[in-house]
């Protein structure tokens, strides 16, 4: 059996989003002859309230793993708290450091789009100050869960409001350790590294994803003209951006090669 080289886009999805969130831009990037994948993070709408962000990177890493197995060269996209999972995930599976390792595939590019860049052993409630935002919700008595709240505008502004009510009714309950839980690995050391800006964001506006962008040192960048959930309001622009991270990774790649 010879191995399939070919490029893949792995998705990791944000706090309270299921992976159907990215079936649009999916779709239209398997339009342009790109396939996808889309990870379930194990902590959204899980059943036990203990679960949380280091559940979350076991289970993608493993994903990216049998890929990288395959031979595949991966791009992995991460969105808002999926940045913390997807830096966690890749570790190891630097598509040099497996060749290294003589090993086969591997990930090329770390997107992080409108995501946490987040040093080790800090937490998603430690890059917001150390308190929650008043839009994420604790009920009391505590049930062990944060809820997600004004989504029409902080997550979906620019969308009409029948696409904002259909988005909204698919996100879930998400366990506090999510967001309690350290940061366990800075790939941008190691993985080449690129920031997608969403410039409307209302949930992490333009300023602070450009303070995270500046953690990874010099990261290949792109701007998309929509909210923090640009893939769905703006999707051609994010697929753009998406094929200007591919380019950027191979060529990066092939340079660390020579």
């Amino acid at each position: 059996m010879t191995s399939n080289t070919s490029p893949i886009f792995v998705f990791v999805p944000g706090a309270w989003h299921t992976p159907d969130t990215f079936d649009g831009i999916r779709d239209l990037l398997n339009k342009r002859g790109f396939e996808s994948e889309a990870v379930a993070n194990q902590s959204v709408g899980a059943t036990d309230p203990l679960t949380g962000l280091h559940a979350d990177i076991s289970y993608t890493k493993n994903v990216i793993r049998k890929l990288a197995d395959q031979g595949r060269q991966i791009v992995v996209v991460t969105h808002s708290y999926g940045g913390m999972v997807g830096a966690g995930a890749v570790e190891g599976l630097g598509l040099s450091q497996r060749s290294q390792a003589g090993l086969p595939g591997g990930v090329i590019q770390v997107v992080w789009m409108a995501a946490f860049v987040t040093p080790k052993g800090k937490s998603v409630i430690d890059m917001l100050g150390g308190n929650w935002l008043p839009w994420m919700l604790l009920k009391n008595p505590d049930d062990g869960y944060c809820y997600s709240s004004e989504q029409e505008s902080i997550f979906y502004h620019d969308m009409t409001p029948a696409a904002q009510q259909q988005a909204i009714a698919n996100l879930k309950p998400h366990p506090k350790p999510s967001f309690l839980e350290k940061s366990v690995y800075e790939p941008w050391h190691e993985i080449p590294s690129f920031y997608l800006f969403c410039d409307k964001d209302q949930a992490l506006p333009l300023q602070i994803q450009e303070t995270f962008a500046q953690a990874l040192g010099s990261p290949g960048t792109y701007h998309a003209d929509g909210s923090h959930s640009a893939f769905l309001s703006v999707p051609d622009q994010v697929a753009d951006g998406l094929e200007l991270a591919l380019k950027e990774g191979l060529q990066k790649t092939a340079i660390a090669a020579q």
